[in-house]
């Protein structure tokens, strides 16, 4: 990078107004206030190849249209007397630094910039959801780096973003969605939106009521260095393996991977039961699919991950899971309440501190290796597994997480834990421990109880 200022966009939306948060934004909100001056973890950084022949004015126009079509990215945020509130502007300017670079190097440029405009946590009180630098080479427009706060977005939404960004840089964007955030919120307090609130918490009242209050006594939280740990698994072999058994038991690779998770967190812990968080993205309709906002929240899943083989508790987990996504949009004050009273019912001992998140947005790998299927071909793509370290922090409010990423050729799966319930040499035992349940569950019939 050589040289660098200021550029700046013009905005105008079509209204301006204030409103208690989304079910959603009051989520992340959450998790946000807890981490302070950490919450940077949440932040969610992209980059975006400007089209040929662009000019800058170009660029400041479509970033100026986008965020007059999404009133999330024109959004304030804060904790107001009477709650957690968000704050549209109608019009104002958005501000954004240029870099001038060598040819060539614009996306790996572009890349730098997306992770440091991304490594600090959002004011946002003051600022808006987004950051983002342009990104010339030999003075042209050629790549914009992006971070969002996920206060604003999730992932979901910025893929729409970026959909819709891509668009109006090719002046081909069609019309702006009508539903908005503020649309979203006033749902949520009558009427269908307000029922199906209730509905959730009357089916997390009743689960846990059911089920372990925790997989783990929660050790005391005191930050430490390296305390939690997050490995990655890169391995073909589950790729092909959770793709075999979904097309088996005509479920989704995600239903198989919850279950692989499911089974192995039960033998971890001890418990016939798996209790997990997921985090549910909530697009179940077209205009709920089409909002730029922060709409997931938490699902509850509870299944039993001890009896039977691993492909019966594949077909409870398909079961299970859409009910728990099912119920899985409430208001999270409210939801405060019903894990209060779980809580007390349990004698303090409630922690649902397990998580599953596929973060993937494609359900299959199109790019995986070619095999026969056979057991002695898919243990032999086991050799070429390779686990890594890829986060270290010294707090989380989870104890247990495992996500998936995606790549077309393999599968990503990472498994975060506190240290001091999984040591970090059992996190790649469990990581691996994955990989061969899947594989096993091809070559033939696994027993769960075998797993303990």
């Amino acid at each position: 990078m050589d040289d660098s200022r200021t550029g700046s966009s013009r905005f105008h939306g079509r209204r301006a107004d204030r409103a208690p948060m989304t079910w959603g934004q009051q989520a992340i909100w959450k998790s946000i206030r807890w981490l302070g001056e950490g919450s940077h973890y949440f932040n969610i950084r992209r980059t975006l190849p400007v089209p040929p022949g662009r000019t800058e004015a170009q660029v400041a126009a479509a970033l100026g249209q986008l965020l007059s079509r999404h009133e999330a990215l024109r959004t304030h945020f804060r904790q107001a007397a009477t709650g957690p509130e968000q704050e549209v502007t109608d019009e104002g300017t958005f501000a954004y630094t240029v870099y001038d670079t060598s040819p060539g190097t614009g996306a790996e440029t572009a890349g730098r910039l997306a992770q440091e405009l991304a490594g600090t946590a959002f004011d946002h009180d003051r600022e808006l959801p987004l950051r983002c630098a342009l990104v010339l080479e030999a003075g042209a427009p050629g790549q914009l780096a992006l971070a969002f706060s996920h206060l604003g977005v999730d992932f979901w939404a910025v893929r729409e973003l970026l959909a819709d960004l891509a668009a109006l840089l090719d002046d081909r964007a069609g019309p702006a969605p009508d539903w908005q955030p503020l649309d979203q919120a006033a749902f949520e307090t009558e009427g269908a939106g307000a029922a199906r609130g209730t509905a959730s918490l009357a089916y997390w009242r009743t689960t846990l009521s059911r089920v372990p209050p925790a997989m783990f006594t929660r050790p005391a939280d005191d930050p430490a260095p390296e305390r939690f740990v997050r490995l990655r698994m890169d391995s073909p072999a589950v790729a092909v393996a959770t793709t075999a058994l979904a097309d088996r038991c005509r479920v989704s690779t995600q239903t198989v991977l919850l279950a692989a998770t499911a089974a192995v967190l039960g033998s971890y812990s001890g418990h016939n039961t798996a209790v997990l968080q997921l985090i549910a993205v909530n697009r179940h309709d077209e205009r709920s699919r089409r909002l730029i906002a922060a709409m997931a929240e938490n699902a509850l899943f509870a299944v039993d991950s001890g009896t039977g083989s691993f492909e019966e508790l594949v077909r409870r987990t398909f079961l299970v899971g859409m009910n728990a996504y099912r119920h899985a949009q409430y208001d999270p004050l409210a939801m405060d309440e019903v894990l209060e009273e779980a809580k007390a019912a349990s004698g303090g001992e409630l922690d649902l501190s397990c998580f599953f998140n596929d973060k993937r947005m494609h359900d299959r790998w199109p790019g995986l290796p070619a095999t026969d299927g056979s057991a002695e071909q898919l243990r032999a793509l086991t050799e070429k597994t390779e686990v890594s370290c890829v986060g270290v922090w010294e707090r989380q409010d989870a104890t247990f997480f495992v996500h998936t990423a995606y790549e077309p050729d393999t599968c990503l799966l990472h498994l975060m834990a506190d240290t001091r319930l999984v040591p970090r040499p059992e996190i790649e035992r469990l990581l691996r421990s994955f990989e061969t349940l899947l594989v096993e569950s091809v070559a033939g019939t696994v027993a769960l109880e075998t797993l303990r």
